[in-house]
């Protein structure tokens, strides 16, 4: 008696995965290149350039005239002064609120005509977190100030 059975190839590979992996590459490419791999912008951006303190490498033109700086010191619980805002006892005039921060700027705009030439300079202290800054940047940009920077923690 022949056995014809053992003498076959007989494969028992399960299901054809071809397809499955075709749509899966499909369905990859197209999130590739429809998503986006994060936003615009992972930090904030400062448009003002950067001051060095020393001699200068080029000659300064005749009709420079220097920026005017509003400084914004920020502690790190979040509270804030502005340079020249002084309160009723002489000092300056701490402050909490953000919108605050905006109507004082509004107020200072006209004393300077143009804008481009006045820069906010948020400087923070040692533990001050981002989501301090973060309100008050966008307060002085929505006070319409172009040049708005910030300064290492501790320069000054």
């Amino acid at each position: 008696m022949k056995v014809s059975g053992a003498k076959q190839v007989h494969y028992d590979s399960g299901p054809n995965m071809t397809p499955l992996v075709d749509v899966v590459m499909v369905i990859l490419i197209f999130l590739m290149l429809a998503g986006s791999f994060g936003t615009s912008e992972h930090f904030m951006v400062s448009k003002t350039p950067i001051h060095l303190k020393g001699a200068p490498s080029a000659e300064v033109p005749k009709d420079f005239v220097p920026p005017t700086m509003l400084d914004v010191i920020v502690n790190e619980n979040g509270d804030y002064t502005l340079s020249g805002a002084i309160g009723p006892n002489g000092q300056l005039l701490r402050m909490r609120d953000p919108d605050e921060l905006r109507t004082r700027l509004l107020a200072r705009a006209p004393q300077y005509g143009s804008l481009d030439n006045v820069e906010v300079v948020l400087r923070p202290d040692t533990n001050t977190h981002w989501e301090a800054l973060a309100p008050l940047y966008d307060a002085a940009l929505r006070a319409k100030y172009q040049k708005v920077s910030f300064a290492m923690t501790g320069a000054k």
